[in-house]
Order: structure tokens, then C-alpha cells, then sequence
């Protein structure tokens, strides 16, 4: 049961890097680094941003099947989650390097899912972030690793929207 559940959120997670993917190839590489708004990100800081994110959230999933009931996450003032939508860093970032480094999320991502138990989905642990303290570990997979991800594509897709 717990195999169906995770390859069903494994094939959604899939997907929604696919569909990241196809906009990041159908996308002039210099609209990708034009903001909407002073206050919104451009494309590529949203690109860096998924692929930063995905990384801390795996390594977090992994550190806990070893350690579970370990204090866990972060919150919105993480240095390397504010480094990976800094300009100065997003505008070195070349769109075959982002397309790259989004592909390898899947099999990262597939890596981590198959060590984990129905009786992990359950642990929970203290977090970082208050708002996710005690959150079971089915959280951290379904809400910061695929869920975030399938947001982070409609979020891409209203900003090319905005920029046309």
C-alpha cells in the first residue's frame, strides 16, 4: 500500500518537473531572468529556488529515516534557501545548467522514496520551523517535496504569463 501511495506521489512529482522542463525549453533564455515586479521572482529564481528546495528537502527525508524524532527543516530565513534566489547568483545559472539540474531531481527524489516504510510515513519530530513542528514525515514528502513543486510550476507559468 505504502509503494502505490509513494510511486502515485513519485509520478506527480515527475510530472510536474516534465511540465517545468518543457516551459524551461520553450522559454527565450532572456525572459527567463526578467522579474513581473520588484517583488516577484523571475523565472529562473523560481527554477533555482525548486531545484535548491527539492535538494534540502531530500536530504532532510534521508537524514531522518537514519535519525528519526531528529529536529528537522528550516524557515524562510535559510542562507542557502535565500542564496538560490539571490540575482547576483540566479544570473550566472544558464538555462541547459537549470534543465540538468532539474532532471536530476527525479532520480534523487525516487532514490530517497523507496527507503521509505509505511511506519516512517507516521514519525513525526520537532522542526526548525514552527509551523511544521510535529508534522509526520508523510508531510514532508507530500507538502515540501511534490506538492511545493506542482505550486512552484503554476507559479512559473502566471510569471510568463505576466512578462508576455
Amino acid at each position: 500500500m505504502v509503494t502505490a501511495m509513494l510511486n502515485e506521489k513519485l509520478e506527480l512529482f515527475k510530472k510536474s518537473i516534465d511540465d517545468i522542463a518543457a516551459v524551461l525549453k520553450n522559454t527565450e533564455e532572456g525572459s527567463l531572468y526578467v522579474k513581473p515586479s520588484e517583488t516577484e521572482w523571475s523565472a529562473m529564481q523560481i527554477i533555482s529556488h525548486i531545484i535548491e528546495a527539492v535538494n534540502f528537502w531530500v536530504e532532510d527525508l534521508e537524514a531522518l529515516l537514519v535519525v528519526p524524532g531528529a529536529k528537522w527543516g528550516r524557515n524562510h530565513e535559510h542562507v542557502r534557501r535565500l542564496a538560490a534566489v539571490d540575482e547576483n547568483v540566479v544570473s550566472r545559472i544558464k538555462k541547459e545548467e537549470a534543465l540538468t539540474a532539474l532532471q536530476n531531481l527525479v532520480p534523487k527524489v525516487e532514490a530517497a522514496l523507496v527507503k521509505v516504510t509505511e511506519e516512517d510515513l507516521v514519525k513525526t519530530a520537532p522542526s526548525y520551523n514552527p509551523n511544521f513542528d510535529g508534522k509526520p514525515l508523510s508531510f514532508l514528502v507530500d507538502h515540501l517535496i511534490v506538492k511545493h513543486v506542482t505550486g512552484h510550476y503554476g507559479q512559473l507559468v502566471r510569471h510568463l504569463e505576466k512578462i508576455q
